[in-house]
């Protein structure tokens, strides 16, 4: 990834230039000519959402002649509506998309490719944004990422000074071994007397502080699962790795945090209690660690929270792709107008969602995925790196940079039917304990040959 950036920050000034008269070329498409209506769809929630009505607050500033028609779904029901939409043919100007759809609705011809208007505006895409936001295949461009998004182990720095424990590194290179991870969450976690699980008489029942979490989505379990050196398949997406011996060890471990180590929750413990948002755990003292995504640095920064931030936890020799990079994108319905590429245009520039964090008081709810602002010495990446406090700037810009690769939630094919429909189901036996990662995953060959399709490259 770090060579990667090398070569393409040669081309960053150009690209930031190019992109500024593209978003100001689209945005005049309809000058003059009345208000035109772009209607947009997200599931945007939380801090991503005050992010976002800020983003689109200053679009509208800039372009007086179009109007953002906002519509906010629940994310449960999110996919489900755009479906109905799109079978009624009045698919939405502007999508947010998850990021395993974005190239199976472009190949399938439900939204439009996007080289033809970065053609006209004078763009190249590959010039201005780096490799891993574009959604790309077979020359076609079908999205590009709404921002970056990399996981990280946050950490309250409080209990962490109570415990004792000597903080994580702070480079993705030399991260915490698995065993030191469990190791801080077996201290971090206390029952009413005070007990940790390596104290007699500790009760698992009787938790008041947890150290860490069970990963509570695929998104986690992913980058955990490279870490752990293995991944869902090959590279070619025609044979499974998460059933052999790393994907099954790495697995396991995961649930024995709460099985096995007693350091978090059991998911059946989790189901049953209403708990606040793992951030809100993490700043209130309830919980000492877990891994999250970079979307969730908003919620610690509109508090004002020092949170820690390091690398996750790997095996004892990190393989060089130990985390994952990925986003969901914004896509256009076929044949969408000018306006609606200006709105995307101006969304998929990070260097504006640094001046709406700076306008609007908001937290910024991913990383860069724009040369510019990712290109040390340049005023983007100055402009960005004042917006959150230093470690996190250069934590989560090392993870993203130097030990990262991208998911497989963007890269298999039909990721969604084999993670959703049978990896996910199994883990979740895994979790609650019914069955050992090796039980559960004897049968994945048979299960799931039918449904390896390739992968997109």
């Amino acid at each position: 990834m770090k060579k990667m950036f090398t070569i393409i920050a040669l081309l960053a000034m150009v690209g930031g230039s190019l992109f500024a008269n593209a978003q100001k070329d689209a945005g005049a498409a309809s000058a003059g000519a009345g208000q035109k209506t772009v209607v947009f769809y997200s599931w945007w929630a939380d801090a991503e959402k005050s992010m976002g009505d800020a983003l689109i607050d200053d679009f509208e500033a800039a372009h007086p002649d179009i109007k953002v028609e906002r519509n906010f779904i629940a994310y449960a029901d999110y996919a489900a509506k755009l479906n109905t939409m799109i079978a009624s043919n009045s698919a939405p100007d502007v999508m947010f998309l998850n990021e395993y759809l974005i190239s199976e609705w472009g190949e399938k011809g439900t939204t439009a490719d996007l080289n033809p208007y970065y053609a006209k505006a004078g763009v190249d895409p590959a010039k201005f944004f780096i490799p891993a936001a574009l959604y790309a295949n077979g020359g076609k461009l079908w999205g590009v990422a709404a921002t970056s998004t990399t996981t990280v182990l946050y950490y309250n720095k409080e209990m962490f000074s109570a415990a004792g424990i000597t903080l994580p590194p702070d480079s993705a290179a030399k991260p915490w071994g698995w065993a030191d991870y469990v190791a801080a969450a077996t201290k971090l976690t206390k029952d009413s007397s005070g007990k940790t699980p390596a104290d007699a008489g500790f009760n698992y029942n009787d938790v008041i502080q947890w150290g860490t979490t069970l990963p509570s989505s695929w998104i986690y379990v992913l980058p955990l699962l490279y870490a752990g050196g293995s991944s869902v398949a090959n590279a070619d997406g025609t044979a499974l790795e998460i059933n052999k011996a790393a994907g099954v060890a790495a697995i396991q471990a995961m649930a024995d945090l709460a099985l096995k180590n007693k350091v978090a929750q059991t998911a059946a413990m989790s189901n049953a209690q209403a708990f606040t948002g793992l951030p809100a755990m993490l700043m209130n003292g309830q919980l000492g660690m877990f891994v999250g995504g970079t979307f969730q640095m908003g919620d610690f920064e509109n508090e004002g929270y020092d949170v820690g931030i390091a690398q996750i936890p790997s095996n004892a020799n990190p393989p060089k792709g130990s985390n994952m990079v990925w986003s969901s994108a914004y896509v256009m319905k076929k044949d969408a107008s000018d306006e609606a590429f200006a709105l995307i245009s101006y969304l998929n520039d990070f260097n504006n969602w640094v001046k709406a964090s700076t306008n609007h008081s908001v937290g910024l709810t991913g990383l860069p995925q724009t040369v510019t602002t990712l290109t040390s010495g340049t005023p983007q990446f100055d402009a960005w790196t004042k917006l959150y406090p230093a470690s996190m700037a250069k934590v989560s810009g090392d993870i993203l940079n130097n030990a990262s690769r991208i998911g497989e939630n963007v890269t298999l094919k039909n990721f969604s039917v084999i993670m959703d429909q049978t990896i996910a189901p199994l883990i979740d036996e895994i979790w609650l304990g019914q069955k050992t990662a090796a039980d559960a995953f004897s049968g994945l060959d048979a299960a799931l040959k039918p449904q390896l399709q390739g992968a997109y490259h």
